[in-house]
C-alpha cells in the first residue's frame, strides 16, 4: 500500500484551481527561534510565515520543517498527471499559481497553501468552482479504484467564506482508514487561495487544522 499512499498525498499540494484558459491534543507549541527568509511573496520570521500578498500569516508547528520549493514542484508535478489521467476535468487545471507555504511532520503529513491571481481570466463563480472540485477528486479517486468517501461543507474563516472538502481513504481490504485529506479554498481578493492538509496521524491532523483555522482569525 505504500506506493498507493505516496500517490494520493501528491493530490494535497496540487494547486486545486479550475479555470480554462479525532483526537483532540493541546495546540501545538510555536518555535522561538528567529528565522528569516525573504521570498517575493511572503517570508518566515519568528515561526511564522508572513504573507506579502494578502492579510495572512500562519504559525509553523514545533517539529515540521519547510517543504522546499523544488520538491513541492515535483511532488505538484506527479499530482497533476494523476488527475489528468483520471479525470475529465484534469485538463482544466491551471498551473499559473504560486505556493505560498508548504511544511511537513513526514512525508505522510504536510500542509500546503497556493494562491493564483484571477486578474483578466474567465473566473467561475464560487459555486460553480466547488461543483467542479468535487468532480475533480470523485472522478481521480474512482479512476485509481480506491474506496474513499468525500464531503463538501461551508464555513466562515476570519472575514473569508471558505468551501472545505474532507476525504477519508480506506484499505481496499481491511476498511481501515489509511489517509485523511482536506482542502480548503477561497475566492480573496481577486484571487484563488487553496490550502491542502495530507495525514495519517489524527494528533498531526488536529495540530494542522487548528493551526490553519486560526490564522484567520
Amino acid at each position: 500500500m505504500k506506493k498507493i499512499y505516496l500517490n494520493l498525498l501528491l493530490l494535497t499540494l496540487i494547486p486545486l484551481q479550475g479555470f480554462c484558459q479525532l483526537k483532540k491534543v493541546d495546540p501545538p507549541p510555536i518555535k522561538e527561534e528567529l528565522i528569516i527568509t525573504d521570498q517575493e511573496d511572503g517570508k518566515i520570521e519568528d515561526g511564522k510565515y508572513k504573507c506579502n500578498l494578502f492579510d495572512w500569516q500562519i504559525e509553523i508547528p514545533e517539529g515540521f520543517t519547510i517543504t522546499s520549493k523544488e520538491r513541492t514542484k515535483e511532488l505538484e508535478d506527479k499530482g497533476y498527471e494523476a488527475m489528468k489521467e483520471h479525470s475529465s476535468q484534469g485538463k482544466n487545471i491551471s498551473r499559473a499559481t504560486t505556493t505560498l507555504i508548504s511544511f511537513e511532520k513526514d512525508k505522510y503529513n504536510i500542509f500546503s497553501a497556493n494562491y493564483e491571481s484571477l486578474v483578466g481570466k474567465k473566473k467561475m463563480t464560487f459555486d460553480e468552482y466547488k461543483a467542479f472540485m468535487l468532480k475533480l477528486l470523485d472522478e481521480t479517486y474512482s479512476g485509481k479504484g480506491m474506496k474513499f468517501d468525500i464531503k463538501s461543507s461551508d464555513m466562515k474563516l476570519g472575514k473569508y467564506d471558505f468551501n472545505k472538502i474532507i476525504v477519508h481513504l480506506y484499505h481496499p481490504k481491511t476498511d481501515a482508514l489509511i489517509l485523511t485529506q482536506e482542502f480548503y479554498s477561497s475566492y480573496i481578493n481577486n484571487h484563488l487561495y487553496t490550502a491542502g492538509l495530507n495525514y495519517q496521524d489524527e494528533n498531526l491532523g488536529y495540530i494542522m487544522s487548528y493551526n490553519f483555522m486560526k490564522s484567520f482569525k
